[in-house]
């Protein structure tokens, strides 16, 4: 019989028989070139010139800090600049990023297993991380460089490296390696899951997108004959094409482009990008598969200049994120460490490809007799109007049920998967919470209302009113919400643009189908319609124009003199920058974006707000660089969407003197970014309510002009005019009764359990 203690330091030795059986301290070190070790200018400059000698022969090694120097300076203008920017920006992004994947791997290798990481250059060094581990009584190393494909340049030195510290530490370890995993299972699922999740985001099918596979660029001198790192790129995209199910010849391989003159690998990815927009391609979408981990040269280059580039010609570029601490991807590099490669030649044809094409009936008509609107929301300006009968949720009790955006995502494909319904979307703002989507048929005596509104409710505060409409008054209140009639600012010109984020949520929960867009598509088409042809399109303010506007009254900012920081990807973030450019004459150079990622749609959008000004990419907004770009700030506006303050009075205090300079902070977020700000003199906070009373005095003002009120009745009349006839609905509901539906999540009807009130459209 063996026993095991349950604490962590104890489990390390277990009990056999009464005697101890010490088990061997094994740790997985992971690997990679490098990074630069500070974010100071010098550093970054001096960077480059590293590594690019790295690879050197140990004789060499000593003239590495100063050639690279010189290199920096005169040889390699382009990458030193591309490292100096991102490096300052980003705090070193690889070592970030390798610390968050050495912890998660940590926690998924078995009791007694280490994780660490070290860089050939920058750091943590391998000397010293090679002398931590001999000091943790270490045994057994696994070690694992960051690439999957093996380059003397890349793999080569970095184990050298190692070997070298090991020799100078004079510790015998047993050292296994995972030099070459260009082939492993387990990394080539991940990698074309995390194409396929993306792709699924953005709607891109092999039919009108096609696929480059960019691999980290070397000069032909460094590929020696028989070298094999050329031969295992192209393998490892063949294979990810393959289990993604893209056909082959809507593929091709590229290099990132050379830094220096010389013959270099080629197709290069510039190249490649021209010939396929000469050819007529718009859509194209770009997996780094030669990366593990996020470096500048790729988020410059391919998200940057290379998207620039291509979409100076008409197309649109979409970089597919790269591993990082991507969970299938950990899962790889646990089963990596402890049993080492898995070698895939093919996937064969009893796999099903990723990307497969699902069956699903194209619907002959918009298929409104079927179509559910089941929501809260708050009370409008407006009110109704000729739009259908509404019940309004009490402030408090909506604040209860507001799900943070990744949230609705998890809803979404939870709904999906216990088939509640296949095409569906959750319109999530600040004002109303509306499930718009297609239900499933359950089971006999279920209600397929009452099942999605369980999911969609799982508590039910009082004060929430639910509204649920059916085929024609569901898309008629779509179509007034779209064209800012149900907002809290009337005419709001924002709406559009989140139900097109509300969309692309829905994208990546896989609940959208033909019928939701094209449902979508005539809403924001009848919106521009009627915004062209009736006096409405005199009132389109923004959400984001209406608080900055009052705001700048009230505090008296001269914005075009202070230093603006906004905070978070979202479209209200966007919203501000274009306010601050377009209304307020705001110069980008002023302007700071931070963001977490560079995936999703909205960074398309976000870099032409943002122009030329200053983009700073943080894995996490409690990140020390984000207190740096704010305490250079005079405004700061946060748009993203958590659940919990991400900024709170001791992250400032110090910072500097906010009463000889003040600081504004405009909160957008519902939930609350901020804790305690307002207790820090010269620091003014204007969060999510004081900021709706400010837009309630600019709707009032607004009210006020000359034919607002035949506007709004032109516009109502527009839409009418335009809704699609009645319909009855085809949806099988046992519970609906005159109107009325028992037991809003019958499991069986006629309990006689509270009855909740559903309008439905039919005639």
């Amino acid at each position: 019989m063996s026993l095991c203690f349950p604490d962590k330091k104890k489990r390390e030795n277990c009990v056999d028989g009464g005697r101890s059986a010490p088990v061997p301290r094994r740790a997985v070190l992971l690997i990679n070139t490098g990074a630069p070790a500070t974010a100071d200018v010098a550093c970054a400059r001096r960077y480059p010139g590293e590594a690019i000698v790295v690879g050197w022969r140990a004789c060499l090694r000593w003239l590495r800090g100063g050639l690279g120097r010189l290199i920096a300076r005169l040889g390699t203008g382009r990458l030193g600049e591309l490292h100096r920017r991102t490096s300052i920006e980003r705090a070193s992004l690889p070592r970030v990023i390798m610390a968050e994947q050495a912890s998660a791997l940590e926690s998924a290798l078995p009791d007694g297993w280490r994780a660490f990481v070290a860089m050939g250059h920058g750091g943590p060094a391998i000397a010293d991380v090679t002398r931590e581990i001999v000091a943790a009584g270490i045994e057994e190393l696994v070690m694992v460089p960051m690439y999957p494909q093996f380059s003397r340049t890349t793999t080569g030195a970095v184990i050298g490296e190692v070997y070298r510290a090991l020799r100078e530490v004079g510790r015998h370890l047993r050292v296994s390696l995972r030099t070459t995993w260009y082939d492993d299972g387990g990394y080539l699922s991940a990698q074309a899951k995390l194409v396929a999740e993306y792709a699924l985001r953005r709607g891109l099918k092999p039919a009108d997108t096609h696929l480059v596979f960019s691999a980290h660029g070397l000069p032909v001198s460094h590929v020696s004959p028989g070298a094999p790192y050329v031969s295992q790129v192209e393998q490892s995209a063949a294979l990810v094409a393959q289990r993604l199910g893209w056909p082959a010849d809507r593929c091709t391989l590229a290099y990132q482009s050379p830094t220096w003159s010389g013959a270099w690998l080629k197709p290069g990815v510039r190249e490649v990008l021209k010939e396929l927009c000469d050819a007529g391609e718009r859509r194209v979408l770009v997996c780094p598969i030669s990366l593990a981990v996020d470096c500048p040269e790729t988020l410059e280059e391919m998200d940057v200049r290379c998207r620039e580039e291509f979409e100076s010609r008409g197309g649109a570029l979409h970089v597919c994120p790269v591993l990082n601490d991507y969970g299938p991807f950990i899962d790889a590099l646990k089963n990596l460490a402890l049993r080492g490669p898995q070698r895939v030649t093919s996937w064969g044809s009893g796999l099903k490809p990723l990307l497969a094409a699902e069956p699903c009936e194209r619907p002959a008509d918009r298929d409104l007799k079927s179509l559910v609107m089941i929501g809260a929301s708050l009370e409008s300006r407006q009110g109704p109007g000729r739009g259908p009968r509404l019940d309004y949720t009490e402030p408090r009790a909506f604040a209860s049920i507001k799900k943070p955006q990744d949230d609705v995502l998890v809803l979404l494909r939870s709904a999906r998967e216990a088939g509640v319904a296949r095409e569906a979307l959750v319109w999530n703002t600040c004002h109303r919470f509306e499930f718009y989507g297609w239900l499933e048929k359950p089971g006999k005596g279920v209600c397929a209302v009452a099942r999605a509104r369980s999911r969609l409710f799982d508590k039910e505060p009082p004060g929430l009113e639910v509204n649920v409409l059916f085929g024609k008054e569901a898309w008629h209140h779509l179509a007034r919400t779209a064209a800012g009639l149900n907002s809290g600012l009337p005419g709001d010109a924002d709406v559009v643009a989140q139900l097109q984020t509300a969309h692309r949520v829905a994208e990546g929960a896989g609940t959208a189908g033909p019928r939701l867009k094209r449902l979508l598509d005539e809403a924001t088409s009848l919106v521009e319609s009627v915004r062209g042809e009736t006096e409405w399109g005199q009132h389109d303010p923004g959400y984001c124009l209406a608080t900055v506007s009052r705001i700048r009254e009230a505090a008296g900012l001269d914005l075009p003199g202070c230093e603006h920081v906004v905070v978070g990807g979202s479209t209200t973030s966007c919203s501000v920058l274009h306010t601050l450019r377009d209304r307020f004459d705001v110069n980008h150079r002023r302007m700071t974006l931070v963001y977490r990622s560079h995936r999703g749609g909205q960074m398309k959008l976000l870099r032409k707000a943002i122009g030329n000004g200053r983009r700073l990419r943080v894995q996490v907004y409690t990140e020390q660089a984000v207190i740096e770009a704010i305490a250079g700030a005079d405004v700061v506006y946060f748009g993203i969407d958590a659940d919990e303050p991400v900024l709170k009075a001791d992250d400032l205090r110090g910072v500097r003197d906010f009463s000889d300079r003040p600081l504004t902070v405009i909160d957008f977020n519902t939930f609350g970014s901020t804790s305690g700000l307002s207790s820090i003199p010269g620091v003014s906070v204007w969060n999510a309510s004081r900021l709706e009373k400010e837009v309630a005095s600019y709707a009032e003002e607004m009210s006020a002009r000359d034919r607002f009120a035949a506007a709004i009745e032109e516009a109502e009349g527009w839409i009418a005019e335009r809704t699609p006839p009645a319909v009855a609905t085809a949806l099988d509901l046992p519970c609906l009764s005159g109107g009325r539906a028992v037991h809003p999540r019958c499991v069986g009807c006629g309990t006689g359990a509270e009855s909740v009130t559903v309008r439905t459209a039919v005639i």
